[in-house]
């Protein structure tokens, strides 16, 4: 035990003790949420495209006005109460927006009314000007940037210009950038509008008759047979979503852990085995203890990141959370007992260590036998792809956590550790649970045997990359008697 002691803290504190380590550690948070932030980040910091629309009298104008309209009044709702619109449970601001909108407030007046947001509304993606010709070799200038339109704002170049011809001839829409789509489809929808009023006025019927159904439609809840997880009875809130929540959440964390900390593994034996250490560690270390050392060392990188993370998400929530809606702030501390709970903690904790034993296993193997990196690269490649599958089955259980690929893929060893957290909040029967932790600890106990072996041929034998191509060959029928 000494021995498997000794290995794991040397390789640990080589680890923690380089700066890239702690640079690491403190980007990963910050780029992750860079990554998420950016696309609001985008559509802020775009500038405002000018539109203008030719046509006799009003009529496709103000349609295309209030399609746009419709696009800023989902994002000032969602900013208002992002838990309310993703549940359908609008809380007061958000019924007092949507009653000044009825009554044909503009957005910024409907906002005041409901009392302001947390946020500066962002400007307008598209804001319409007076046509500055009526034709299309006069409006070609405009479009080009060699004139420009007056706005509120000063000259300024035109994105698009829409020709809409009296009869029933189709719609032309001019502009020079050709990869933006955003108004030319919202051109297509007013369109659509005004062609489906245009047929119930024909019929005898008035379009009001729509909205006046969608105000007397009737409200929908949500309730459940199984015991609910707050006092509202059986109705369904945000603790019994929860679970589904954090169990994604574990399972992009576990995907993130083993994916970041394996390449520990592999770099380092790479290192060991190019620059011969093997050599002079195994006159002292018996070699299943440098295995076991090297992967606890590793387990412990692992384990230093979670812990750090968990302690400066902890300090920023509580931090901000005062800052913070009650809505969104009851949700978060939802989701973060729901990851407490031992019957999802449990079995997440149980899914990492089996999963990262693996993994860890195999590419500790690879590195063996791997005197560069481009070498290591032709082994690799079949792995991160294996790896990238519980990437896509996570994106199948934030729309169907109970969908049966996950249940039959959850049987597939290499997949188990992600999958069984998935499933933990769907009930899945006693005895599937079990069956597939045991699957896990078989599965991880093989591949550790294997992984030793493998290891041994390499650290001990010098076998290399070439020598894995001649073990499947005489694996194969019709090879085994073959000479080179």
């Amino acid at each position: 035990m000494r021995s498997i002691y000794l290995v794991a803290r040397r390789d640990y504190l080589g680890y923690v003790q380089a700066w890239g380590f702690w640079l690491g550690l403190l980007l990963t948070p910050i780029l992750m949420g860079v990554g998420m932030m950016a696309p609001t980040w985008a559509a802020n910091s775009q500038p405002t495209r000018y539109y203008t629309v030719i046509e006799q009298g009003t009529e496709f104008a103000d349609a295309l006005r209030a399609e746009l309209q419709e696009d800023r009044i989902a994002l000032v709702r969602m900013t208002l109460d992002p838990v309310g619109v993703l549940n359908g449970e609008p809380s007061d601001k958000l019924l007092a927006f949507d009653d000044a909108i009825d009554a044909g407030s503009t957005v910024e007046a409907a906002l005041e009314a409901a009392g302001g947001a947390q946020v500066s509304l962002p400007q307008a993606d598209f804001v319409a000007v007076a046509p500055p010709a009526t034709d299309e070799d006069s409006i070609r200038p405009y479009l080009m940037g060699e004139r420009l339109v007056e706005t509120s704002e000063g000259p300024q170049p035109l994105f698009a210009a829409i020709f809409v011809p009296e009869d029933n001839g189709e719609i032309e829409y001019w502009s020079e950038t050709v990869t933006s789509r955003t108004l030319l489809d919202q051109v297509r929808a007013a369109e659509r509008k005004i062609t489906e009023r245009k047929v119930f006025e024909a019929a005898g019927v008035s379009p009001r008759i729509l909205n006046e159904a969608e105000k007397q439609r009737r409200d929908i809840t949500e309730r459940r047979a199984r015991p609910a997880s707050s006092d509202s009875g059986s109705q369904v809130t945000m603790a019994d979503r929860a679970p589904f929540i954090a169990s994604v959440f574990m399972a992009f964390l576990l995907w993130f852990l083993i994916f970041s900390v394996v390449n520990y593994l592999l770099m380092g034996t790479i290192e060991e085995r190019s620059n011969k250490i093997f050599d002079s560690l195994l006159t002292s270390v018996k070699l299943p203890h440098m295995l076991a050392g090297k992967l606890l060392a590793v387990l412990a990188v692992a384990l230093t990141l979670m812990m750090v993370w968990a302690i400066g998400g902890s300090v920023i929530g509580t931090a901000l959370s005062g800052q913070m809606p009650a809505d969104i702030r009851e949700s978060m501390f939802s989701v973060a007992g729901a990851v407490l709970k031992p019957s999802l903690l449990m079995p997440a904790i149980l899914s990492f260590v089996l999963g990262y034993l693996m993994y860890g296993a195999v590419f500790l193997a690879l590195g063996s036998l791997c005197d560069t990196i481009q070498e290591a690269q032709t082994l690799m490649t079949p792995l991160i792809v294996m790896l990238m599958v519980p990437m896509f089955m996570i994106v199948v259980a934030i729309s169907d956590p109970e969908s049966p690929i996950l249940s039959v893929m959850s049987w597939i060893p290499v997949f188990t550790p992600f999958l069984l957290i998935l499933r933990v909040p769907t009930h899945p029967p006693l005895w599937e649970v079990i069956g597939l932790l045991v699957l896990m600890v078989v599965a991880a106990l093989v591949v550790l045997w294997l992984a030793s072996r493998v290891y041994r041929a390499g650290a001990v034998h010098g076998a290399g990359v070439g020598d894995v191509g001649k073990w499947f060959s005489k694996m194969l029928p019709g090879k085994k008697g073959e000479t080179g």
